[in-house]
């Protein structure tokens, strides 16, 4: 065997590996997806004869609202990286007869297309003026059957203590520390995070995927290869992803921002491996750009691929060398925090990450065990050009994910450590929205057990979401936990813009209620409260059916009918 082809979905405690042998596959087949690049974007630059409708001056035809603000809020400028490919170069290609144009990338100014006809020289391409390069990306006749993942049998372990509601999902989530931002209220709500994967096989019906069905929040991004209504079809691989983040099924498994909402891309095809799934990735990415997504998570990573002429090296892995890694970090200086996957090689002789988690201003993700230890298969670092990665690690070693038939299983990879982390950074940028992405990261990984010392095998280390609010915080609430002073009730924000109240408390009696009144003593709203206590041993939690009047309040914690404790809270709508 002279070619391993490599997928970073991983099941079951080893990696997925293929064996192919590629003299055999290329001496049957013959390249019929090619990647053909453009020279020049803004009028001003197109080749003569050629011209574009779209202008820097009109960002609303290429990019959505959303996506604009995304850019204004952080500071970032709208440039003809942003332009759509020029209409008539695509034009000029697509008339070709022999030629079909299958994908338009406008961050690499390129298009893919399918040969029609074997006796077309690709070659005469490059006598376009407008075309600078043309390279194979997919051969004919190489389909093999969808890869099979080994799985554990469906284990019954249960989450901790007075967690049980999160079931399987709290281990994962309390190892992040992540359980501090859910008992505040923040849980993904109003963020927009696209997964990159293979097939979404079932979510479509999954009872752990309904709620998010039934309130709007599962949508439909794109199939990248074009396989129609097949979505929810092909693979499963997705849908156990999807389900670490999004998952919401009370005493099986909520995942790390359950109230999020979610776009789902084809990207991944489990038949074969071939650079084109870059190039579907890439299209992909640039979808969820244009709809102002705020997070892109991939627990996918190419390496080696099933034509060994396509092969990455690990000099490749410098940030720039490869498509998929360079769209990643142009993803990333658009304002999206890109999450993927380490990659699943450290015990074979590949050992390293693999692209994309190269890139530059992501978040690779490595996996670790409950105890907080290096996996053995989670990809290892530095990058090629001597960048610490991974840059932060999550819970990657029987972790539990939605199976295909609706059971709750656990399974090893990378893969899942990837989203059990975005959603906790979907959490935490849920409660600082006007922060940048790159300032969420930055927090991120500051907050991070080996910060000060990272390796090769962990990066930073694990994170730590409660430290990572700290960091971020501008108002002293972070600290206000270890040092309650005189106070032992904190509200924040106070005042507050929406509406929402969140709350410490450090007396020794859980609350069990609230109440609001107003400044002559009415009642104007209340309600009962969950247990949640802080790793301090302090009281926490949320309320947002608040008066929706601006105004002066007293806010009251409950037990027992007993009032435990009163402080002034200002709404300001």
């Amino acid at each position: 065997m002279s070619q391993t082809a490599q997928i970073c979905k991983l099941f079951g405690g080893f990696a997925l590996l293929t064996l192919f042998q590629a003299n055999i596959l290329q001496g049957q087949t013959a390249p019929n997806r090619y990647w053909v690049q453009f020279n020049g974007k803004e009028s001003s630059e197109l080749v003569a004869g050629h011209s574009t409708p779209y202008s820097l001056n009109s960002p609303e035809y290429f990019l959505s609202e959303r996506s604009i603000q995304r850019r204004e809020r952080q500071s970032i400028s709208i440039t003809a990286h942003d332009l759509p490919i020029a209409p008539t170069y695509v034009e000029a290609i697509a008339e070709i007869e022999e030629l079909d144009v299958i994908l338009k990338s406008k961050w690499f100014n390129a298009v893919t297309v399918r040969v029609r006809d074997t006796t077309f020289d690709v070659e005469s391409l490059l006598e376009l003026p407008m075309v600078s390069a043309v390279k194979s990306v997919l051969q004919t006749g190489s389909k093999r059957p969808p890869v099979i993942e080994a799985m554990n049998e469906p284990q019954a372990r249960m989450g901790m203590d007075n967690a049980s509601t999160y079931g399987q999902g709290w281990e994962p989530l309390a190892q992040l520390n992540g359980q501090w931002l859910h008992g505040m209220g923040f849980r993904g709500e109003g963020m927009w995070i696209a997964i990159l994967d293979a097939g979404f096989e079932h979510a479509d019906h999954l009872p752990i995927f309904q709620r998010m069905r039934d309130e709007g929040r599962m949508r439909i991004g794109l199939d990248a290869m074009n396989s129609q209504d097949e979505l929810f079809a092909h693979h499963k691989h997705g849908t156990s992803v999807l389900g670490t983040i999004a998952g919401s099924l009370e005493d099986s498994l909520i995942g790390t921002a359950p109230e999020g909402t979610y776009w789902l891309y084809r990207t991944e095809d489990a038949y074969s491996e071939f650079l084109i799934e870059e190039d579907y990735w890439v299209v992909a990415a640039e979808h969820a750009d244009s709809l102002g997504v705020d997070l892109i998570n991939t627990s996918l990573g190419y390496s080696q691929f099933d034509d060994s002429t396509m092969n990455h090296v690990y000099d490749d892995l410098n940030g720039i060398t490869t498509r998929i890694s360079r769209a990643t970090s142009w993803a990333a200086e658009k304002g999206i925090l890109c999450v993927t996957s380490a990659g699943n090689s450290g015990s074979s002789p590949w050992h390293f990450i693999t692209a994309p988690a190269d890139a530059n201003g992501i978040l690779a993700v490595g996996a670790v065990n409950s105890s907080g230890e290096h996996a053995a298969f989670s990809g290892w670092g530095p990058t090629a050009d001597g960048r610490v990665k991974p840059d932060v690690m999550a819970l990657g070693v029987e972790a539990a994910y939605p199976f295909a038939d609706g059971s709750i299983r656990r399974g090893n990879g990378t893969s899942f450590s990837s989203p059990i982390l975005c959603g906790a950074a979907a959490c935490l940028w849920q409660a600082f929205p006007e922060t940048t992405a790159q300032e969420l990261r930055s927090a991120i990984i500051a907050s991070a057990h080996l910060a000060d010392t990272p390796n090769d095998s962990m990066g930073f280390g694990i994170p730590d979401m409660r430290n990572a609010f700290k960091i971020l915080d501008k108002a002293g609430a972070g600290q206000w936990e270890e040092n309650p002073a005189d106070n032992d009730l904190l509200l924040f924000p106070n005042p507050s813009p929406g509406g929402t109240a969140r709350w410490i408390y450090s007396g020794t009696e859980a609350p069990d209620a609230w109440r609001i009144l107003n400044s002559r003593g009415q009642l104007m709203a209340e309600g009962h409260l969950p247990e949640w206590t802080t790793p301090s041993g302090h009281h926490q939690g949320w309320v947002s059916n608040t008066p929706q009047r601006a105004g002066v309040y007293l806010f009251q914690l409950i037990n027992g009918g007993r009032v435990l404790t009163t402080r002034t809270w200002i709404l300001n709508q």
